[in-house]
């Protein structure tokens, strides 16, 4: 049964802070807690929304099972109190067409460019403009069952709160990836398609924090969705 974790990692933490500031740690660190022996390299999806002025950040991990406390504790400084799980079925279940939830997206927003040799495949590249990584994001909504509402200003209901590119090394080679953090409201179309998108994610580079879509129920004004958890 797939497993929805929710970590509060303390930055003031001397481990969680080592750790936060590399893509690459972060990805060893959840690889080795979702499988200690490193014997099969589970499949997961993670994001990290960093806390403001101070405040624990927080970790969501999609996987099959619960992360390995023991892990988090040495790498990260957490304790039993700050990790919970629970079943995601349940809550996938709930899906129906027409639903409206907040969202939010840390994704890696990419485009292919076409090869100028002839039998060569194109490159993959970042795209770092707002209104293109806002394009990208329709575009894919429509292959993963779900809409942005057009506000009364004909606009989706969607905002970029952070793009940037993000730089790591791995292997001894630095990497490169764009960056951009979508908070909004999406309607329901298809449910089956949704419920395997939060399953298996949007986008590229799934291994480095990016293409964890995360819901919460639509309270009050939905056009004030500040900071989605």
């Amino acid at each position: 049964m797939t497993q929805f974790t929710r970590i509060m990692v303390d930055p003031h933490r001397r481990h969680a802070r080592w750790a936060m500031t590399s893509l690459e740690r972060q990805h060893a660190i959840i690889a080795r807690s979702l499988d200690p022996d490193r014997a099969g390299g589970e499949r997961s999806l993670w994001r990290l929304d960093k806390g403001r002025n101070g405040s624990p950040s927080r970790l969501y991990i999609v996987s099959d099972s619960v992360p390995d406390i023991r892990v988090l504790h040495d790498e990260l400084d957490v304790g039993p109190h700050d990790v919970a799980s629970c079943a995601y079925e349940p809550f996938l279940d709930r899906l129906c067409i027409g639903q409206e939830w907040g969202f939010r997206l840390r994704a890696n927003p990419t485009r292919s460019l076409a090869s100028t040799e002839h039998g060569r495949r194109g490159r993959r590249v970042g795209i770092s403009r707002i209104d293109e990584q806002l394009q990208w994001l329709e575009r894919k909504s429509r292959e993963c069952g779900f809409h942005m509402p057009i506000n009364r200003l004909e606009l989706p209901e969607v905002v970029i709160r952070d793009s940037r590119t993000v730089d790591f090394t791995r292997q001894g080679a630095t990497v490169t990836l764009t960056s951009a953090v979508y908070d909004g409201v999406l309607a329901v179309d298809d449910p089956e398609l949704l419920r395997a998108t939060l399953l298996d994610g949007i986008g590229r580079a799934k291994g480095y924090g990016f293409g964890l879509l995360t819901l919460v129920p639509l309270t009050g004004d939905r056009r004030a969705i500040v900071g989605v958890r």
